[in-house]
């Protein structure tokens, strides 16, 4: 009796108890909720199973896609979930357009971003599985808030499927505007000087719609507020882009959704579908007509040519490497060397160079083996995947300064392998012939050249068979030479004798090298957000460093030039690829005139900085207002940020007016910017003595009077009739 009294005394209480704790699942910010749901109440081991982050942002509040648009910030997820849970990347539901002045963004109201997971068939029933989630977010209206979120959620598991959760029904609405993949249509991609077409042209009887629009998911490809022209050819869709004025590059992929309020089938149904030019169950491209002679991006012919490429680039890397100091020699002592032991038996010639070609292949499979089983601890990855991550790139570039720089050195990691090599003697028989295979392998991997380095690279990004086929290619090359001298012993009185020639080779070699350096800071800089404008000038000093090191390093071979021919001849060329150098990395007046770079003054604060409309702005600091307004000066202070789209609109507006420029120059209104572009706690500090959590916030100041906050929404009528106030 006292035990039934304790349990229903325990059943009536521990609700109430528990009824103030806060359920850890859910998170929130200033105008907006988040919450962390599943679509099944417990999930059974081995069982597949849906995540989500749903997103309430209050009424009139928005949330952004993956690509934000012309401002904002995608929803950052960084999961933290226990052994045995594979939580995969999200699905993200096709946006709306967020139309602000002149900008457009992309973006939802309350939206649920599903997360596929599933669950290893070692975990054990009866167990809850923590799974959290920290999730940052940007929430915008007149103006943007930045905020993140620690979730919580306890997955129980249970021996058969669990019950679709509450949330289960909004699952399904979820993957209704997912998009699909638009498969049995061949796209066509024309690029002009300002304008990309997209074709679609169904391989076989289709639906297609009447109407489309296109949300790219790379930024910088398109100029996202400009108009979207649909043409409807017969059977062919076809959609004209305008090119985004700040990127001038060859357009190398087009991805993106294109939704239909038509749908893209008979049912309506899916209303978005995604297309990627680069994507593997792409059908080759077709060319918009017979006489189009633009650019055509091909996903299956793009990936068939950089396949190839590889392969050649790993044969010529293979072949090369037999020109390295520490290869070289070796050729023609092996080759006489079977000439020796078959006693010129063609026959055995031949079957000792197969021999040794042999050893050659089973070195570079086995070289292969190790980085493949390397590779499979990680992530089944696509091509060019890995030059999506700003890691991978740096590391990338550190290998290739690395190699470069041995190869301007005297550094000679294979030279005892070279000794072994060269003079061993491993038996007369076909075995010693292919072991002598494999020791020139051995010798031939500290001496990768840079076709070699760069095929090695593309290993990284392909499948095992792929990738295995890439090395096998590198064998062939490096055996290729002494296949052919097996065949035909008397080719060797051709090959040049072994002397000073193969060192300037060799660090001839390193100067592709360095050109690689070059390229991959420029995908470097553009992963982390540096624009065309800054770009540019800063990649015309690297390439005129580099012609500069080039014309330094003929020098120095002319000052051992023993002809005077050869080193006048070097000393022209020497003071060409300088004279290069200098005029290419020099700055041009108009990229002078339109740079912003930020200087510092003599007492070590930092100077005015120069926007587009050529106003000067001082950073934010509390000090530097109290001493400007001290001083009798109109102080405009603009908080801002580039992730801020009404911040954006507002300055286009404001301060491309003519009239308000003049009016803060009659004035002698001083400038200054408060950026919370990163997290800047000296900015969320002014913002809060402010009464404001967000930006944009404009404020003017002056002395003896009360500072007067602006709108959120400018025009230049609102600033000019409070600067008339003071």
């Amino acid at each position: 009796m006292a035990r039934r009294l304790i349990s229903l005394a325990a059943a009536l209480l521990l609700p109430l108890l528990f009824s103030g704790c806060k359920d850890r699942s859910e998170g929130e910010g200033p105008h907006i909720k988040v919450q962390l749901v599943s679509d099944h109440q417990s999930v059974s081991p081995g069982a597949a199973f849906t995540l989500g982050v749903k997103f309430m942002p209050e009424p009139g509040w928005h949330i952004y896609w993956r690509n934000p648009g012309d401002s904002g910030l995608a929803p950052e997820f960084s999961w933290k979930v226990t052994s045995g849970v594979s939580v995969k990347q999200p699905l993200w539901p096709y946006p709306e357009r967020i139309e602000v002045g002149p900008l457009v963004n992309y973006g939802y109201g309350s939206v649920l971003i599903p997360f596929p997971s599933t669950l290893s068939a070692a975990a054990k029933p009866g167990e809850s599985l923590p799974l959290m989630l920290q999730v940052k977010w940007l929430v915008c209206k007149d103006e943007c808030l930045p905020g993140e979120a620690m979730l919580e959620l306890n997955m129980p598991v249970s021996e058969s499927v669990g019950e679709p959760s509450k949330f289960s029904g909004l699952f399904s609405d979820t993957f209704a505007t997912i998009p699909a993949p638009l498969t049995r249509v061949s796209i066509a991609v024309e690029e002009q000087e300002s304008e990309v077409t997209v074709a679609l042209i169904p391989i076989e009887s289709r639906f297609l719609p009447q109407t489309a629009v296109f949300f790219p998911e790379d930024r910088r490809i398109i100029s996202n507020a400009a108009p979207q022209k649909v043409e409807r050819n017969g059977n062919t869709l076809s959609i004209s882009l305008k090119r985004d004025p700040s990127n001038q590059e060859p357009i190398s992929r087009i991805r993106g959704v294109l939704y239909s309020p038509q749908g893209w089938s008979e049912k309506g149904t899916p209303k978005a579908v995604s297309i990627d030019t680069k994507a593997d169950d792409q059908p080759a491209v077709e060319p918009l007509s017979p006489s189009s002679s633009s650019p055509v991006s091909t996903a299956a012919v793009d990936e068939q040519i950089g396949f190839l490429t590889a392969i050649v680039f790993a044969f010529l890397g293979g072949m090369i490497l037999n020109l390295m100091p520490c290869v070289f020699p070796v050729l023609s002592i092996k080759i006489l060397s079977f000439v020796e032991q078959s006693k010129e038996d063609p026959r055995i010639v031949r079957l000792h160079g197969l021999a040794f070609c042999a050893g050659v292949l089973v070195s570079f499979w086995a070289l292969a083996g190790v980085l493949l089983s390397l590779q499979a601890g990680g992530q089944q990855l696509g091509w060019g995947f890995q030059l999506q991550s700003p890691t991978f790139v740096v590391l990338m570039i550190l290998v290739f300064l690395l190699m470069g720089l041995l190869f301007l050195s005297d550094f000679a990691l294979g030279q005892h392998i070279q000794t072994l090599a060269g003079s061993a003697k491993l038996g007369n028989n076909l075995t010693g012939s292919f072991l002598n295979g494999v020791l020139a392998t051995a010798v031939a991997t500290p001496c990768t050249g840079p076709f070699m380095g760069s095929a090695v690279a593309a290993t990284l990004t392909l499948p095992a068979f792929l990738s295995l086929l890439i090395f096998t290619f590198l064998g062939l090359g490096m055996s290729a030479p002494y296949l052919v001298l097996s065949f035909r012993p008397s080719l060797l009185r051709f090959l040049p004798r072994p002397g000073a020639w193969m060192e300037t080779f060799k660090e001839l070699m390193a100067f592709p090298l360095f050109a690689s350096v070059l390229w991959l800071v420029r995908v470097f800089a553009r992963q982390m957000g540096m624009d065309a404008s800054g770009l540019t000038p800063l990649m015309d000093v690297l390439w005129g460093l580099l012609s500069a090191s080039f014309a330094f390093w003929l020098l120095l071979r002319a000052s051992k030039a023993r002809r005077t021919e050869a080193r006048m001849g070097l000393n022209l060329l020497a003071t060409f690829f300088l004279l290069y150098g200098v005029i290419r990395a020099l700055p041009t007046r108009p990229e002078i005139d339109s740079s912003r770079i930020r200087a510092c003054s003599v007492d070590g604060t930092a100077a005015p900085e120069a926007d587009e409309h050529g106003l000067l702005w001082e950073p934010y600091s509390e000090k530097r207002v109290a001493e400007l307004v001290a001083g009798g000066r109109i102080v405009y202070i603009d908080f801002t940020a580039e992730w801020c789209i009404t911040c954006q609109v507002n300055e286009a507006r404001v301060f491309g007016s003519q009239e308000v420029r003049q009016m803060l120059m009659a004035k002698n209104v001083a400038l200054v910017k408060g950026d919370w572009t990163s997290s800047n706690p000296l900015i969320t500090e002014a913002l809060k003595r402010y009464g404001r959590n967000g930006v944009p916030l404009n404020v003017i100041q002056a002395k003896d009077r009360k500072p007067e906050i602006l709108p959120n929404v400018l025009t230049p009528g609102i600033v000019l009739e409070a600067l008339r106030r003071f």
